[in-house]
């Protein structure tokens, strides 16, 4: 029976062959799931069910003498491969704790009213801002001291990766449960500029299920898997609510964006099929539309250019991207690589022609974990090298230090972490920061299960808010 027409749009590729899908290269595969706004890969259906399973997997690593993991958050929605920090001359590789933030008391006890998304965060006006359980808060990035501080109306659930200029829109649940409150806060005054509730068409439900915000050029755009709407950035008033019916073949569910192209994610009722289309984020004009190979489900677009996106294979689907494709300019399929093993294909970080990802750990002779840094080809799926990186330890790649990849790599009882960029032509690694051993500890609770961000030459750890650390932040120089 021949399936109905893709959504009526034009032109539209229908480039989905995978019987060029590469070989599995080794011991690489499902990533972590995204946080809050459907970035890369929490943009499934089946959010709880990995972020379980994700708990579950990085404690068991603990117990073997991992003693720590973390992932890198970009700031940014779904896109890997993130802002890339301006090299210093000259680099000084012997580092200091410069301040700590302790965990606040209230965030200790989170539990009972709902259990937060994974929190975001952005660098603007010489603060670091974070976005916590119930509030938003911002630290002078040289001397950690609080700079303000908004109160939510409820638990925080989604958070825009992108502010559009100095605003950013936060969604919330009052009960924790239905994620059905916008807000919106200016990052250089800190206060709060407008509150609405979500508007429901359909009577019958509570929220959007599993939504995602993201702001572009003067627009608040939420997304989920029932409605859509769009605010106006400046004074939240309500733009485009588009009201569906049964004999709508697709809506928008997802969207990434680097400020100059926006990619969307069609989920259409024919056939439970997947489109992504590349936009002018200025006018909506489409260049084109891609559809996902039957039997795939779009899970985030790890990089927007060049495009990459992640999928998972299977009926039902796997909890995990199960394989990463590269998609032209031109709208066309490049390479499938399978992800195989228990590696972390959402820390992929992409430069150019190549993703980087890491590999999944394994215990060495001493019970230490250490892992691998593994370089594909865009182009042809092909693995360029694989590289230990050096030392009995677990390494995520985070970013770029001018074309060189920039790994973190966790610290270990009685030594600190270290951050080491690599030879893009063969990985081979250069230490670049040096964590003290003094704080190796601190630094170990907090970068498990926790994130990393390298911005202006600092290094900056916050942990994961659901394991009541003691400590929140951390900040080496």
């Amino acid at each position: 029976m021949t399936q109905p027409p893709p959504p009526s749009r034009t032109p539209q590729i229908w480039d989905t062959d995978i019987s060029r899908r590469s070989p599995a290269p080794p011991g690489f595969g499902p990533p972590p799931p995204g946080f809050g706004g459907g970035g890369d890969e929490g943009s499934g259906p089946s959010v709880g069910r990995r972020r379980k399973a994700l708990l579950v997997a990085l404690a068991l690593l603990l117990i073997a003498g991992l003693g720590g993991g973390g992932w890198f958050l970009w700031g940014r929605d779904e896109k890997r491969t993130g802002p890339k920090a301006k090299k210093p001359a000259p680099a000084r590789v012997e580092t200091r704790l410069d301040w700590l933030v302790r965990t606040p008391d209230k965030d200790k006890d989170i539990g009972a009213n709902g259990t937060p998304k994974k929190p975001v965060v952005w660098f603007t006006h010489g603060n670091v801002i974070r976005t916590r359980a119930r509030d938003i808060t911002a630290y002078d990035v040289r001397q950690g001291k609080e700079q303000w501080n908004i109160p939510l109306p409820g638990v925080l659930c989604a958070a825009a990766r992108e502010p559009d200029g100095d605003t950013v829109a936060v969604m919330y649940s009052k009960n924790g449960n239905d994620c059905n409150g916008v807000m919106a806060v200016d990052l250089g005054s800190g206060r709060k500029k407008w509150d609405q509730p979500l508007p429901l068409n359909d009577p019958r439900i509570t929220d959007y299920g599993d939504p995602q915000i993201m702001m572009l050029r003067g627009k608040v755009k939420v997304m989920g898997s029932s409605e859509s709407v769009t605010f106006a950035a400046g004074d939240g008033k309500v733009q485009d609510h588009p009201k569906l019916s049964s004999s709508d073949n697709c809506m928008e569910n997802r969207a990434s964006t680097d400020g100059k192209t926006l990619v969307s994610i069609l989920l259409c009722n024919f056939g439970n099929r997947q489109f992504v289309q590349r936009l002018d984020p200025e006018t909506g004009k489409e260049d084109w539309t891609w559809k996902a190979p039957e039997g795939l489900e779009v899970r985030g677009v790890p990089s927007v250019d060049p495009l990459v996106v992640s999928v998972a294979r299977g009926e039902p689907h796997a909890d995990f991207p199960t394989d990463l494709i590269s998609i032209s300019p031109e709208g066309r399929t490049r390479a499938v690589i399978s992800l195989t093993g228990n590696g972390n294909a959402g820390q992929a970080i992409v430069d150019k022609d190549t993703v980087y990802l890491a590999s999944e750990g394994r215990e060495t002779s001493n019970n230490t974990q250490e892992n691998r840094v593994i370089a594909i080809d865009l182009a042809s799926g092909e693995k360029r090298w694989e590289n230990k990186v050096g030392g009995n330890r677990v390494s995520w790649p985070i970013g770029f230090i001018g074309d060189r990849p920039l790994v973190y790599q966790i610290a270990q009882s009685g030594e600190g972490g270290k951050l080491v960029t690599l030879d893009p032509r063969d990985g081979s690694p250069t230490v670049y920061k040096r964590m003290p051993a003094e704080s190796a500890e601190e630094e170990r609770n907090v970068a498990f299960m926790g994130e990393v961000y390298f911005q202006d030459d600092r290094l900056f750890l916050f942990s994961e808010p659901n394991n009541k650390p003691e400590n929140l932040l951390l900040s080496f120089s």
